[in-house]
């Protein structure tokens, strides 16, 4: 059941949203209690001051992305002029799902969506075997999902030089920090999917133990498939190639370029339902040129000392060019040299879900990948 509420109406102050997400739960027609609202954030963080302008024309978008993808690219150092302090307010549009009868001692699941992606990711259909957040509430979790900066229903600021990945780390540790005021809940387990487990993995690395418990899905250690992904999702601006979504959107914002670079991306064939597929491109979500010009080098969490999960599909083609049961760094795969990220963690854990690709909440193995991580989770905690 959702309560979809404009910003103008809703106030967050604790007493307020407290009350809101306690009727919320107290709805008991459906197994997934939803509340919808905006969470104004304020950061303060430093970005990337780029030389790069929003293309002028679809052929500069290709050049750019061209640029990007070229072997052993330095656009992202040739670009960057050096770093700049951003002090903002963003809305974020966000959802909170609550099982019946959770109390203040239950489990609250924190997501991060991916590139291209938006909060749907996770909550994709009710009753659908898709559908991760349900799979969340039917394990007694709470599970909050939002549309990242500059995708989905949030803000859209400059597509450049505000929505970078230092911004959205910055969004991503605001949100956690004014969870208390939300929701009471004992335990809380992070979840992100691929570039959102890029964000999670900048948080740890800043914060430490943000979660008891985390868990990073559609992630390696070395983006083995990135410049060949990249490439594939032949990346279009967004208000030409579908305005009828992105009218008047910023020509920094773009969409992949159709149906089948997305499958050639983020699908192994044929272990998916090409109804999902289809649904999801129609709705072509956007990401930012200044989220692919700051992806980070990869910092180690030195004060995380909690448990991790690492998820990836064996065929996930952003991830690991197709084959993530190779020898990396002296682990056994892709996915397991992650670990390396995690020197203080108690415990780090790899499944990699067999005919599965980089979206792997979508491919027919996803019930039984629900099943490990909540079972994971509950072990874990």
């Amino acid at each position: 059941m959702l309560f979809p509420l404009p910003f103008s109406k809703l106030s967050l102050s604790a007493s307020i949203l407290s009350t809101l997400l306690f009727n919320a739960a107290a709805q008991t027609a459906s197994s997934l209690n939803c509340t919808e609202f905006f969470v104004p954030v304020n950061i303060s963080t430093q970005t990337s001051k780029l030389n790069v302008t929003a293309p002028s024309s679809q052929a500069e978008m290709t050049g750019l992305i061209t640029r990007m993808t070229w072997a052993n690219s330095s656009i992202t150092n040739d670009v960057n002029l050096g770093t700049t302090a951003l002090n903002a307010t963003y809305k974020i549009w966000s959802q909170l799902c609550v099982p019946d009868g959770f109390g203040a001692n239950g489990t609250l699941e924190f997501t991060i969506h991916g590139g291209t992606e938006n909060h749907t990711y996770f909550s994709l259909g009710k009753d659908s075997p898709f559908n991760y957040a349900q799979a969340a509430v039917q394990a007694g979790h709470a599970i909050l999902t939002y549309d990242n900066l500059g995708a989905g229903k949030s803000d859209k600021p400059d597509g450049i030089q505000e929505v970078q990945i230092s911004t959205e780390t910055a969004v991503g540790i605001a949100l956690v920090e004014q969870l208390p005021s939300v929701l009471k809940f004992g335990k809380l387990v992070g979840v992100g999917h691929a570039h959102g487990s890029v964000i999670m993995m900048q948080m740890l690395a800043q914060r430490g133990n943000l979660f008891d418990a985390t868990v990073l899905t559609s992630i390696a250690s070395s983006t083995l498939g990135a410049t060949t992904g990249i490439a594939a999702m032949n990346l279009q601006i967004a208000s030409e190639s579908a305005p009828e979504f992105h009218e008047g959107l910023s020509s920094a914002y773009t969409v992949s370029g159709g149906w089948t670079s997305d499958q050639t991306t983020f699908y192994h064939f044929p272990f998916f339902d090409a109804d999902v597929l289809d649904d999801l491109h129609r709705g072509r979500e956007v990401m930012a040129l200044g989220m692919l010009l700051t992806l980070p080098e990869n910092r180690p969490a030195l004060n995380y000392t909690n448990s991790v999960l690492a998820v990836t599909g064996d065929r996930d083609y952003f991830m690991c060019a197709g084959n993530c049961n190779v020898t990396t760094n002296g682990f056994d795969s892709a996915p397991a040299a992650v670990a390396g990220l995690f020197p203080a963690a108690k415990d780090f854990t790899t499944h990699i879900p067999e005919n599965t690709g980089h979206f792997l909440n979508y491919h027919h193995s996803a019930p039984q990948t629900f099943e490990f991580i909540q079972n994971w989770i509950s072990g874990a905690l």
